[in-house]
C-alpha cells in the first residue's frame, strides 16, 4: 500500500516549502544510521520477541532505522509531537527535604518547540515521519496523534494524504479538566481541549476492542428496568459527560497537569496521563502486540504498555526524556534494551550546523564551547583554546578522544604560564574503554577539571546558560569514589562513596553546597566483560521529581577483574567508568 494517498483527497492538498524537490515529492531518505545497545535492563535475555526498545536518537533516524529493519511490525501508534507553540520548555526537579526546610527547585531547559518558519517548518519536521509510521504499521496498525487545536487542521489535511481519507477514523476531543487562574484570563472562550486523530492503515481490518464508562450511581433505565449494558458506550469526547467526570484515582482522565498531587508526575513539561493512553492502548490493541511512540517524552507509553502485556518501541532525543522514562520502567520491573543512535547520528548533525552557518561545523562548536567556559578572546595558544583569567581553557573537539597524552599536554601549557587550572572541555573520552583519567593531585601544579559536552549544546535554550554560570550542556565530569571489598562466595560488595567535584560552584544554584546524594537519581554496575548488562541496578524513584526513596549506595554481585559504574544524575546526564580491580 502506498504511503501517499493526496489524489485520494479529491484534489485537495496542503502544501508547505520543501514539500516538493524539482516538481516531485520530496523522497524519504535513509541516512544508515544503526542503532546500538547501551543497555539491557531487567530479565532481558528473557523477554518477548520483538524486544522491549528505549531509544536515545532523533526520532526520524530511529524511524529509518526500524523501518529498514522491521517494517510493517507495529500495531499501534501513539504520538504526542511538539505543537509549534513557540515555547521553550523546563524540567521541574526538586531537591532537598522539605520538612527540613532545605527544599529547593531545579528548572532544567528541556525542549525548544520552535520550527523554523513557523507552522510550515513544523510540518517541514512531521510529514517523513508520518510517512515512516505509515511503513512501520502492520497491516492492521493504528495511529493516534495527539495535537492542538492550533495545528490540528493542517495535520488532518497531513494524515489524509499519507493514509487516505477514508482510513480516518475518528476526531477524538479530550477535554482537559477543570481550569482556573491566569487560564481563565483570556477575553475569549476559555480553551479547554486537545486533539486526538485516530487513523488505521486499512479502514476495514483493524483492532478495536469497544469500552464502556461505568453508569453513574443510582442510575436506572425508565420504568426502573435494570441496564444492558454494563456502561455508557465511550464516545469521541472523553472526559466531559457525567459518567467520566465521577471518574477518580488513576481512572480519571483530569489531565496530570492541572493536578497539583499526582503520584505519576515527573516534572516533564508535556507529560500525559496513563489513564489517557491505558484507554487508547486498551482499545487499539491486544496483549502480546506492539505499541510505539516516537515522542516519548517521559516515557508513559511505554510504562502502559508494559502493565497491559504489550511490547514498547518508544523513542526520544532528549537525555532528560531518555533518563526519566528509563527509571520508570525500571521502577515498574520492566526487561527492556536501551538503544542509541550510533556515530553517524553527530555526523549528520555536524553536516547540518555547518550549512546552517554556512562554516565549517567545528569552527562553530569551538565559539560554542569556548562560550561555555567563558573564555576571552584571543587568549589561547598550543593546546590551550583559550583563557580566563588564571585558568587555561583546552578543547576536545569530535571524534578526537581525550587522551593521557592530551591532558599531560594541556597541563605542561598551563604550567607554562603560570595558570592555577585547565577546564578541559571534550566531547570524547579515552577512558570510556580504559581506566579512569585521573588528573594531576593538587599541589603537583595547575589542576584538571574535566567537563563533558553533552547534546545540549545543540539547543539553543539549553546553551543559552554557559557551564560557568550554572548552565547544564556541559557538566564536569565527577571523580568516582568507590570501596570494593571481597565477600566468601567470590563475591564482591562494592559502595558508592562519593562523586566529587573540582569545581561545585559551577552547579546550578539550587545544587550548590549540597552533597552527592543529592545530584544522585540512580546507578548501575556491571563486569567490565559485559558492560551493557549491569548486574546491579538501583534506581530510587528519581524518576520523580526529587524524591530518592529506595536507592541503595550498595552492591553485592559475582567478582570479575573490572567493572563498568554508571550513574543519573538530577541534571539529566548519564555517566560511566570503567574501574580496574586489583587482581587476586
Amino acid at each position: 500500500m502506498s504511503a501517499d494517498h493526496g489524489q485520494d483527497a479529491g484534489g485537495v492538498e496542503l502544501r508547505w516549502p520543501g514539500k516538493y524537490v524539482d516538481g516531485q515529492r520530496a523522497p524519504l531518505v535513509d541516512h544508515g544510521v544503526e542503532l546500538v545497545e547501551r543497555e539491557r535492563l531487567g530479565d532481558a535475555d528473557q523477554q518477548q520477541i520483538p524486544p522491549n526498545q528505549l531509544i536515545r536518537a532523533d526520532n526520524l533516524l530511529a524511524l529509518e532505522a526500524l523501518v529498514r529493519a522491521r517494517p510493517g511490525s507495529v500495531d499501534l501508534v501513539y504520538i504526542d509531537p511538539p505543537f509549534a507553540t513557540g515555547n521553550r520548555f523546563a524540567l521541574l526537579r526538586r531537591v532537598g527535604d522539605k520538612r527540613e526546610g532545605s527544599e529547593a527547585e531545579l528548572r532544567l531547559p528541556a525542549f525548544d518547540d520552535a520550527w523554523d518558519g513557523g507552522l510550515a517548518g513544523f510540518l517541514r519536521m512531521l510529514d517523513p515521519r508520518l510517512r515512516l509510521i505509515h511503513q512501520l504499521l502492520a497491516p492492521t496498525g493504528s495511529l493516534y496523534v495527539h495535537v492542538d487545536p492550533t495545528v490540528g487542521h493542517a495535520v488532518k489535511l497531513v494524515l489524509d494524504e499519507v493514509f487516505g481519507p477514508g482510513c480516518f477514523q475518528r476526531e477524538i476531543v479530550w477535554r482537559i479538566g477543570w481550569v482556573s487562574g491566569f487560564k481563565t484570563r483570556a477575553r475569549n472562550w476559555i480553551r479547554n481541549h486537545d486533539l486526538i486523530f485516530f487513523y488505521t492503515k486499512d479502514p476495514q481490518r483493524f483492532t478495536f476492542n469497544k469500552s464502556w464508562v461505568p453508569h453513574p450511581k443510582g442510575y436506572e433505565r425508565r420504568e426502573g428496568r435494570a441496564a444492558k449494558a454494563p456502561g455508557v458506550a465511550m464516545e469521541d469526547v472523553w472526559n466531559a459527560g457525567q459518567s467520566e467526570l465521577e471518574l477518580s484515582g488513576r481512572a480519571s482522565l483530569d489531565s496530570i497537569q492541572i493536578k497539583s498531587f499526582s503520584r505519576e508526575k515527573t516534572g516533564w513539561a508535556t507529560q500525559k496521563n496513563e489513564s489517557l493512553l491505558r484507554r487508547i492502548i486498551a482499545a487499539s490493541s491486544a496483549p502480546g502486540d506492539v505499541v510505539a511512540d516516537l515522542f516519548a517524552g517521559s516515557g508513559t507509553t511505554a510504562v502502559v504498555a508494559n502493565e497491559l502485556g504489550r511490547a514498547f518501541v518508544v523513542c526520544d532525543h532528549a537525555d532528560a526524556a531518555v533518563q526519566i522514562a528509563r527509571n520508570r520502567l525500571v521502577e515498574a520491573g520492566a526487561a527492556f534494551e536501551l538503544l542509541e543512535a550510533d556515530g553517524r547520528e553527530r555526523e549528520l548533525k555536524l553536516a547540518a550546523i555547518a550549512s546552517e552557518h554556512g562554516e565549517p561545523a567545528l569552527e562553530v562548536l569551538r565559539r560554542w564551547m569556548l562560550a561555555q567556559l567563558g573564555a576571552e578572546q584571543g587568549a589561547g595558544s598550543g593546546p590551550l583554546a583559550g583563557r580566563r583569567g588564571d585558568v587555561g581553557l583546552a578543547l576536545g573537539m569530535p571524534g578526537q578522544p581525550v587522551t593521557r597524552a592530551t591532558i599531560e599536554a594541556s597541563l605542561d601549557a598551563a604550567r607554562g604560564q603560570k595558570l592555577r587550572a585547565v577546564e578541559l572541555l571534550a566531547f570524547d573520552w579515552a577512558d570510556e574503554d580504559g581506566a579512569q583519567l585521573e588528573p594531576a593531585a593538587p599541589g603537583d601544579g595547575p589542576e584538571l577539571i574535566p567537563i563533558q559536552v553533552g547534546r545540549g549544546l545543540f539547543e539553543p535554550s539549553v546553551r543559552e546558560t554557559a557551564w560557568i554560570d550554572g548552565g547544564v550542556a556541559a557538566w564536569e565530569r565527577p571523580e568516582l569514589i568507590l570501596e570494593v571489598d571481597e565477600l566468601d562466595g567470590d563475591r564482591l560488595r562494592v559502595e558508592l562513596v562519593d562523586l566529587r567535584l573540582r569545581a561545585p560552584e559551577r552547579l546550578p544554584e539550587a545544587l550548590r553546597g549540597r552533597g552527592f546524594m543529592e545530584r544522585l537519581l540512580g546507578w548501575s554496575v556491571a563486569d567490565a566483560a559485559t558492560p551493557t548488562r549491569p548486574c546491579f541496578v538501583s534506581a530510587g524513584v528519581g524518576a520523580r521529581a526529587g524524591a530518592r526513596e529506595g536507592l541503595s549506595l550498595v552492591a553485592e554481585l559475582p567478582r570479575c577483574a573490572a567493572l563498568v559504574v554508571a550513574w543519573e544524575d538530577v541534571l539529566g546526564h548519564r555517566h560511566a567508568r570503567r574501574v580496574e580491580l586489583d587482581a587476586g
